[in-house]
């Protein structure tokens, strides 16, 4: 049953995978079988939606999850200090000259190379897509909310930077509780630990990264 409706949608999962890169389409294809099983285990015809519209957002899910974990750029925070002073220069330039400036004229008002520049802003650009379409299909994560960071790229990367710095089973709690909507009990079974360690587990993390970011 489920080889049958792989098969049925295996064009409309590698369309989907197009949006995605530097990960091999073979491994985007198989996230984006889980997301469609996942869908039509979900799927309700009472919903008034159309299966494809609806298994959208899981296969789009199940890729995004993916990348998410394997991307060959990690931005650190000497990126976010480039992106930074990008930012800034063009702001200033477009004070002291009336317009838009150039790359070249906000590289070399900042002493920036350029080539270095033009990288940092296609990879952040490209992630600020993904990010804001996953975001848009599942909605705002709660540790974004309790965080209290600003709706930005910078703050984005420090809070997924900050959550790689914790240990495994830290990164599972906030995982779990976080980016599956799990709740502590449901969090507990799925790690084989107790209600109350997650609990110590979540407390100690989001510390964790409040300090991150703080720094």
């Amino acid at each position: 049953m489920e080889e049958e409706l792989i098969l049925k949608y295996e064009n409309y999962i590698y369309k989907i995978a197009k949006k995605f890169h530097n990960v091999e389409v073979s491994d985007l294809f198989q996230a984006g079988c889980i997301g469609l099983i996942k869908a039509s285990r979900r799927f309700d015809e009472t919903l008034g939606i159309n299966f494809m519209s609806f298994s959208y957002k899981y296969i789009f899910g199940e890729m995004y999850e993916l990348i998410n974990k394997s991307r060959d750029i990690k931005l650190n925070k000497y990126y976010l200090r480039i992106l930074k002073d990008i930012n800034s220069a063009k702001e200033e330039l477009i004070q002291k000259l009336n317009k838009e400036p150039t790359l070249t004229e906000i590289c070399l008002y900042a002493e920036l190379d350029e080539a270095l520049a033009l990288d940092v802003i296609e990879v952040t650009e490209s992630i600020l897509s993904l990010d804001y379409e996953f975001e848009t299909l599942k909605g705002e994560s709660q540790l974004v909310n309790y965080i209290k960071v600003e709706d930005n790229l910078d703050e984005k990367i420090l809070v997924s930077d900050s959550i790689e710095t914790l240990e495994p089973l830290e990164q599972s709690v906030i995982d779990y509780r976080y980016f599956h909507d799990l709740s502590q009990t449901e969090t507990a079974n799925v790690l084989g630990i107790s209600q109350v360690k997650v609990s110590r587990l979540e407390t100690k993390s989001k510390k964790k990264i409040k300090e991150y970011i703080a720094l």
